[in-house]
């Protein structure tokens, strides 16, 4: 399952969801700006310092938005 963590007011959060779902790939969404333990899973687990974050069965695939999805 793919995770993807966003945060409230990211530009570039918006387009990698809207990529995701133009493309139908089921996803759990996880607001890292109201959600502490989605925060805390995405700093200390993946070690993002950046958003989105999209966290594929368990694996960090990227940090930032890379245009792909």
């Amino acid at each position: 399952m793919l995770e993807v963590y966003v945060k409230d007011g990211c530009p570039y959060c918006e387009k990698q969801v809207d990529i995701l779902k133009r493309k139908g790939t089921d996803f759990k969404l996880y607001n890292v700006s109201r959600d502490a333990e989605a925060l805390k899973r995405a700093r200390e687990e993946y070690k993002a310092d950046q958003v989105p974050v999209v966290v594929e069965d368990g694996v960090l695939q990227y940090t930032g938005f890379g245009g792909g999805g």
